[in-house]
């Protein structure tokens, strides 16, 4: 289908004025995206509903959101490591248990146009909302161990590869309450989790032909930007300015699920 998009890269057709206002959309949507995921999760909405509202299939546009989410993280984990704030070793480890399910959910990922499954999701998403605003005891500890977040990152693949919008709530929630996690370390392990089983899944999109490659770019140039101010943001001001954010994105996206 996308795979090579010839007309749109040919030199014998000039960019038209409509061309680079679509282009400039994409751009801040993909930094706003970016921003949004590094930070909480359900970014991807924003760029799946632009790519839509301009005529791309689907399945077009959920494979070519992937390049721009691969690269957003990468970007992200980048900063990550420039503020030296990172655990590569362990990001490993949950990333490989979510190569797995992210491989199969790609697989499976043509048909995402489910009502029923969008209005689970937002269940999901609220859940998350009202654990998040809990009290932790004073008596507990920082972190913890628990065996049940390998699972819960197998479920993570699954749902990262076969939708991608949302996953970091589900990340988010894994962490902080199977690890008790605060915020930015969940965030950082979260944003290499993302990057490493993303790399699976854009074979299988692009082999597939469902990478609309032009319009990649374009939002990737715009996650960059975003990711990284995102984590400069929440390194600064911490784990206030990530759980604001996380409340907004759940709110927004929840919404759009429940009312589309």
């Amino acid at each position: 289908m996308y795979l090579l998009n010839i007309e749109l890269l040919s030199v014998t057709k000039l960019p038209t004025v409509n061309d680079f206002l679509m282009f400039v959309v994409l751009f801040f949507a993909g930094a706003v995206a970016n921003f949004i995921n590094i930070m909480a999760g359900g970014g991807s909405v924003i760029t799946l509903g632009i790519m839509m509202l301009l005529g791309i299939d689907p399945s077009v546009a959920n494979g070519t959101n992937r390049i721009s989410v691969f690269v957003g993280a990468g970007a992200g984990a980048t900063a990550y490591k420039s503020e030296k704030f990172t655990d590569l070793k362990q990001s490993l480890i949950f990333s490989l248990c979510a190569i797995p399910g992210a491989i199969i959910g790609s697989v499976y990922s043509v048909s995402i146009e489910d009502e029923l499954f969008k209005n689970l999701i937002a269940l999901v998403m609220i859940f998350v909302l009202i654990t998040l605003f809990i009290p932790k005891k004073k008596k507990t500890e920082r972190t913890r161990t628990s065996y049940f977040i390998y699972p819960a990152m197998v479920f993570v693949g699954l749902y990262g590869g076969f939708i991608q919008a949302g996953v970091g709530f589900l990340l988010m929630a894994s962490f902080r309450h199977l690890l008790a996690y605060d915020l930015i370390r969940t965030n950082m392990h979260k944003t290499f989790v993302v990057l490493i089983y993303t790399i699976p899944v854009l074979l299988i999109f692009g082999i597939s032909g469902n990478i609309h490659w032009l319009y990649a770019i374009v939002l990737s140039l715009g996650s960059i930007v975003g990711s990284w101010i995102s984590v400069k943001l929440s390194i600064k001001k911490g784990e206030k300015l990530v759980k604001f954010v996380l409340a907004i994105s759940i709110i927004l996206m929840a919404a759009k699920f429940f009312f589309e």
